[in-house]
């Protein structure tokens, strides 16, 4: 028996193997594809730590502290000799195409001018002289970064060498207020002394298992990565929502798109025009590109908008992690880490308790 039984392989789920071994723990992660064969495998990646939430949300606090874990977990990752860390520092402009969107990208500036500086469209040009003349300048922000999200979750599993099951978990079965197993397709069942849900948007089924009315639903993002003529762009771009960054495989990777499509994860030709039309807009001349590769993956939304994360209410055992979004990636090592800390340290303080699953059960 397992001391942890983790369901789902993304980057939550590999990160909660990855602190629970630090730990002491032994997990066995039951994924029904592949590590990170979703979001996980195919998101932009890029770190941005500041959060637009109310003053009485935990969100921007645990944003600013899962940066600073990115930071610390390039240090562990650099320091073994069989693994080195995806994290690297990159600054990033925020673009203006109008004076209203000038004065609050300058407002944002004035009022935390250590953090932000506004860049008029000379600097711009003379920055990164590539960016179309049409745009009025930008807010550049240096305390930012980006990792390859595919191998930071690859990574984190292969340095947790969970127990690996690929299956489809279907059922739980409860005992008073315990989970005793998990139940797959394949008519396993798998016991633990504890259990963890990291199953992104479809986390919605493991709520019904706990007669939970939560729906977590899906948010389709698409991205193009283009081989681009010249020199690799030395910042990352963003244009509303959507951002643009010559990557560590020498690719420009552009997006992304924010579609309701339910659970499809195809890649469509509306996708495509939409992210080209963005180059188009930020780019001055971008015309020889040639789009080597699109994908398509999907974003775990809560009602709210905030993260899930925490025990179950009414479970000794069990705990969740969900509802990243776009900055699930940021998100990612923090939300493993405080999971793997719950799971094994039954009896220990819950700090996020704002953003836990209680705020939905409650009011069922």
């Amino acid at each position: 028996m397992s001391d942890i039984v983790v369901v789902g392989g993304g980057v939550v789920g590999a990160s909660t193997c990855y602190y629970a071994k630090q730990l002491g723990a032994q997990c066995r992660l039951v994924e029904r594809d592949g590590v990170a064969s979703h979001a996980s495998g195919f998101a932009f990646g890029g770190l941005h730590p500041r959060v637009v939430a109310s003053a009485e949300s935990d969100m921007p606090q645990f944003a600013s502290e899962s940066y600073k874990e990115h930071q610390t977990l390039h240090e562990q990752l650099e320091a073994t000799k069989a693994n080195s860390s995806t994290w690297r520092r990159r600054a990033s402009v925020s673009l203006a195409w109008n004076e209203l969107e000038s004065r609050l990208l300058k407002a944002q500036a004035a009022e935390n001018p250590v953090e932000f500086q506004w860049i008029d469209a000379n600097d711009l040009c003379e920055l990164e002289p590539r960016v179309s003349r049409e745009s009025h300048g930008g807010l550049l922000t240096r305390d930012t970064a980006e990792v390859d999200s595919s191998m930071l979750t690859r990574t984190l599993f292969q340095e947790a060498t969970p127990d690996f099951i690929q299956d489809n978990v279907v059922a739980i079965e409860i005992v008073r207020d315990c989970v005793e197993c998990v139940r797959t397709s394949r008519g396993e069942e798998i016991r633990g002394g504890a259990f963890v849900f990291t199953m992104g948007p479809w986390s919605s089924e493991a709520f019904k298992w706990f007669d939970i009315n939560c729906r977590v639903t899906p948010l389709k993002g698409q991205v193009l990565r283009l081989k681009i003529e010249g020199r690799p762009f030395q910042q990352s771009f963003s244009t509303n929502g959507n951002y643009m960054s010559t990557k560590s495989d020498g690719l420009l990777w552009i997006g992304t798109t924010e579609e309701n499509a339910g659970f499809d994860e195809s890649t469509s030709e509306g996708g495509r025009r939409e992210i080209v039309h963005v180059l188009q807009r930020i780019l001055s001349d971008p015309q020889s590109f040639d789009v080597v590769k699109q994908t398509a993956c999907l974003r775990p939304i809560a009602p709210d908008g905030e993260l899930i994360l925490g025990r179950v209410p009414g479970i000794r055992n069990a705990y969740v992690g969900t509802g990243g979004g776009r900055k699930g990636i940021l998100y990612g090592p923090l939300m493993g880490k405080y999971l793997a800390n719950l799971a094994i340290k039954t009896n220990g303080s819950e700090r996020w308790t704002s953003l836990s699953l209680d705020r939905f059960a409650s009011s069922t």
